[in-house]
C-alpha cells in the first residue's frame, strides 16, 4: 500500500462531503455578487449606515464600513461565517478522520499491519487536506467569477479575487495542519474533531473580540483570522507577510506531526 492507495481510501471516504461542501461555497459566492450593490445604490447604503448607532458600527469594524460597496462586499463575502464554516468542515474532518478516526474505528490496525510507513500517512492527509481545501475555495472563486461575468453593470473583475480564494486556502492549510497534530495525539476521532473545532472557534473569537474591544487589541496577533484580510487583499492583492506568517505556521505545524505520530502508541 502506498501513498496514492492511501488517497483513494480518503477520496472514498470523503468524496460525497467534499462535493457538498463545495457547491455550497459556489452557490454562496454566486450569491454575494447577486447582492452586491451597483455603483448607484452604494451611496444609499452609505446613508444607511449613518442611522446605525456608533458603538454598533465600532463593533462592525472600520474595515467593514470603508468597504461598503459591491466590491467590499463581495470580499466580505469570503469572510462571512458560512464559508468559514464550509472550509472549517473539510478542515475538521479530514485532518480529525485521517489518523485519530482510523485508530478509534479499528482501520489502523489493518493499516499499521502492512508496509506502510507512518509517514505515508500523514502525507496522504495532507494531500487529501490540502487538495479538498483547494476545491472548495477555487469552486468560491468560481462562483465569484460566475456571478461578476453575467453582471457587468459592477464592472468589477473576478481576478482580484483569486488572491482572496488563495489567501483562505492558505489559513484553512494552517488550521489544517493543527488539526494534523492534534489528530496525531488522540486515539479517538470525536475527540480530535472536538479540540480541533475548540481550536478553530477560539481563534475566530480571539480575532473577533480583539476588534470589538480595545483594551484586548493585543490578543488578535496569536489569532490565525488576524492574517486573513479578504476586502484588504481584494483591494491590495496578496498580503506578503500575513501569507508568510500563515505558510510558517502550516509548515511547521505539519513537520511537528510526523514525528508526534511516528512515535506514538497505536
Amino acid at each position: 500500500m502506498n501513498v496514492r492507495a492511501l488517497l483513494g481510501h480518503h477520496w472514498r471516504r470523503h468524496r460525497l462531503a467534499l462535493i457538498v461542501l463545495a457547491f455550497g461555497m459556489f452557490l454562496f459566492e454566486w450569491l454575494m455578487t447577486r447582492f452586491a450593490p451597483e455603483p448607484s445604490q452604494t451611496q444609499a447604503f452609505q446613508g444607511l449606515l449613518q442611522l446605525i448607532p456608533a458603538p454598533l458600527v465600532d463593533m462592525l469594524g472600520g474595515e467593514f464600513t470603508a468597504n461598503f460597496n459591491a466590491r467590499g462586499m463581495i470580499g466580505f463575502g469570503y469572510a462571512h461565517p458560512l464559508p468559514l464554516l464550509l472550509m472549517s468542515a473539510w478542515t475538521v474532518r479530514v485532518s480529525a478522520a485521517a489518523l485519530a478516526g482510523e485508530i478509534g474505528d479499528g482501520t489502523m490496525d489493518m493499516l499499521a499491519s502492512r508496509a506502510v510507513p507512518r509517514g505515508d500517512m500523514i502525507w496522504a492527509a495532507l494531500v487529501a487536506l490540502l487538495t479538498g481545501l483547494g476545491a472548495i475555495a477555487g469552486s468560491g472563486w468560481i462562483g465569484t467569477a460566475v456571478g461578476l461575468t453575467t453582471r457587468p453593470v459592477l464592472e468589477i473583475a473576478p481576478w482580484a479575487y483569486l488572491s482572496v480564494a488563495a489567501s483562505c486556502w492558505l489559513l484553512f492549510v494552517a488550521l489544517g495542519a493543527a488539526g494534523l497534530v492534534i489528530s496525531s495525539l488522540r486515539r479517538q476521532g470525536g475527540a480530535a474533531i472536538g479540540v480541533t473545532v475548540g481550536l478553530i472557534a477560539a481563534s475566530f473569537a480571539v480575532n473577533f473580540v480583539a476588534q470589538a474591544w480595545r483594551p484586548v487589541a493585543w490578543l488578535q496577533r496569536y489569532s490565525l483570522f488576524m492574517y486573513y484580510r479578504p476586502e484588504q487583499i481584494a483591494r491590495t492583492g496578496m498580503l506578503t507577510g500575513h501569507s508568510l506568517v500563515l505558510l510558517s505556521t502550516a509548515v511547521i505545524l505539519a513537520a511537528l506531526a510526523f514525528p508526534v505520530f511516528a512515535r506514538r502508541d497505536l
